[in-house]
């Protein structure tokens, strides 16, 4: 599928259009906490590696957060509550993992981790600006 055709689909409906503004927005943030980081950063490697592998686990956690409150309203109020919070662990234990991970490759992998999971509360923040900028792609 081609890329126009993924954003149009996206923008179609509105819970989905806010998702792509956020994955719109985890990009720009890495992006953003990259580009300042690599100034300042030895190895940038290291950094590099941790703020990809951080922006990949928040853009993960956006899409779980979508599937787990689209699966919990369609199950009774027991049921979603507890679908809730195993879901919620399983996104805690997915950005603890990341974490180790990227602090025993070293100290600048692990604040670019930190930074790159960072990036979704970020990217939910200016989600009004780039609600602005971004075209329709209907």
């Amino acid at each position: 599928m081609g890329i126009k055709k993924t954003l149009r689909r996206l923008s179609s409906k509105p819970e989905t259009r806010t998702m792509l503004e956020l994955y719109v927005g985890i990009i720009i943030v890495a992006i953003i906490f990259l580009v300042i980081g690599l100034i300042f950063a030895r190895p940038m490697w290291m950094y590099f590696v941790g703020v990809l592998g951080g922006a990949l686990g928040a853009a993960f956690q956006l899409y779980n957060m979508y599937d787990t409150i689209d699966r919990a309203l369609s199950v009774d109020e027991g049921k979603a509550r507890s679908y809730m919070t195993a879901k919620s662990m399983m996104r805690l234990i997915l950005s603890a993992v990341i974490m180790v991970v990227a602090y025993m490759v070293g100290l600048p992998a692990f604040i670019g981790a930190i930074l790159g999971l960072f990036s979704l509360k970020v990217a939910a923040l200016i989600n009004p600006i780039i609600k602005k900028v971004l075209p329709d792609f209907q």
